[in-house]
């Protein structure tokens, strides 16, 4: 699937001085940029998920520790 993304100017100009510093295309720095971006993602909706098993069995957690 493709997509088009438009950046206003000091966006792209910003883009641009990254990629030519990192030696890489801008597409890269963007793929690299998403890819990041849904990893913290995941791994904040994982821990968000593990507080909550924590707090509903809390009880059960303690039992098993001691």
């Amino acid at each position: 699937m493709a997509m088009t993304l438009r950046l206003d100017g000091e966006r792209e100009a910003k883009l641009r001085l990254v990629a030519e510093d990192e030696g890489r295309a801008m597409h890269a720095v963007v793929v690299t940029a998403i890819d990041d971006y849904l990893a913290r993602r995941d791994a904040r909706q994982f821990a968000d998920l593990t507080d909550e098993i924590v707090e509903r069995h809390a009880t059960l957690l303690a039992r098993l520790a001691e």
